[in-house]
């Protein structure tokens, strides 16, 4: 039982979390199981951000010991992710009378009265920094939550740099969403993630938009909700717009719009990679995540054409010399695309993908890399005629 505990400790130190979890459910097969591993475990999974299988574990625990200080803190971290913050404050409350040594717990009641505009948040910081050590930032540094949150952080800390967060709420509110699901994104969603689910909302808006036009469409031709109800069963999205256009002979269709998704206010994306946590790792594990992490804002950069600042960051990373092969795949995509619309040498990008064809031969057969090559071997080809 021991060591396959110890097993699943040493993987969670590697941040192997979906291993980690799996040898911490082999241990609970056993009789002899420590009632409170579902609190490592739920510990876990909070840190894949999975609050709900959190929630449970921790939940078990504390049916069995109503004051398993862990366990408690651990449950508030979970309301947190699940936007339920004034559980979570009475939670770390009763904690701190348990654990009145443990600065996260000051710390998170400071955010969130300080989210609430109470006076006291203050007193609550000063006394998480009176508390903190490195050991607190290293458990403090698995959960990210939302720019609500980051506000309040950097209200109590004195922060002045600022957050867009009008521009990242009037995104959200465009897509005719309720009150408490923008509340929810802006308060529980790391930056990084709530670019990924503006893209994501996005793209749900269009196609929405899409079948409402159809609707509108196949209705002046005389067709009734039911029969327009089995167009959507049988046919695709596409195959219907061609339907339209072709019986029509008009587009009623509207170009698909890019969010123009704003940045941090005061924030360089320089300063941003610098202030990570992960920028001064020497190890190649954590440029590795640093670099994942980010990947979505180096995209970003490239969109809105900061593309020296994304160049910066690339150049960072290609100094490390990561082996892995789709870190590497992704990474000279993103290079190529740098240099392509900086007009760089551009032999320079054609070189590194076949040095990464060389090295990892099977990506050549990953959908994905074919996909990013051809586009930029379009682009070459593009800029090497227009210099002709």
């Amino acid at each position: 039982m021991s060591k396959i505990i110890a097993k699943a400790k040493e993987e969670e130190s590697k941040d192997n979390f979906e291993v980690a979890l799996t040898y911490y459910e082999m241990g609970l097969s056993d009789p002899s199981c420590p009632f409170d591993i579902r609190c490592d475990m739920g510990v876990v999974y909070n840190k894949l951000r999975n609050f709900k299988e959190g929630l449970s574990c921790f939940d078990t625990v504390l049916n069995m010991d109503e004051k398993h200080v862990d366990s408690l803190f651990g449950k508030g971290i979970s309301y947190l992710g699940l936007n339920r913050w004034d559980e979570a404050l009475d939670l770390f409350l009763k904690t701190k009378e348990l654990d009145s040594d443990n600065a996260n717990i000051y710390y998170y009641i400071s955010i969130i009265m300080q989210c609430r505009n109470e006076d006291s948040a203050h007193n609550y910081y000063s006394k998480f920094i009176e508390l903190d050590n490195d050991e607190f930032r290293k458990i403090r540094s698995y959960y990210k939550f939302g720019l609500k949150f980051l506000i309040a952080e950097n209200e109590l800390s004195g922060d002045d740099k600022k957050i867009n967060f009008k521009e990242f709420e009037d995104i959200l509110k465009s897509f005719n969403l309720d009150d408490d699901e923008i509340d929810t994104y802006l308060k529980t969603l790391p930056y990084e993630e709530l670019i990924s689910k503006i893209n994501e909302l996005n793209d749900i808006f269009y196609v929405e938009n899409e079948k409402r036009i159809m609707r509108s469409e196949f209705k002046e031709m005389g067709l009734d909700d039911e029969d327009i109800d089995d167009y959507f069963e049988i046919y695709t999205i596409d195959e219907l717009k061609k339907d339209i256009i072709s019986r029509t002979n008009e587009n009623p269709f509207p170009v698909k719009t890019e969010i123009d998704i704003p940045l941090y206010g005061g924030y360089t994306f320089k300063e941003l990679f610098i202030e990570d946590e992960l920028f001064n790792t020497t190890e190649t594990k954590g440029l590795e995540k640093l670099f994942q992490k980010h990947y979505s804002l180096i995209r970003e950069e490239i969109t809105h054409m900061n593309l020296n600042e994304a160049k910066w960051f690339c150049d960072f990373i290609d100094e490390s010399k990561i082996s892995d092969r789709l870190f590497r795949a992704n990474f000279v995509y993103l290079n190529g695309l740098i240099s392509s619309s900086l007009n760089l040498d551009l032999n320079k990008v054609s070189e590194d993908f076949e040095k990464l064809e060389n090295d990892f031969p099977e990506i050549k057969e990953n959908k994905n890399y074919i996909h990013n090559k051809n586009y930029l071997n379009y682009n070459i080809e593009k800029h090497n005629q227009e210099l002709i």
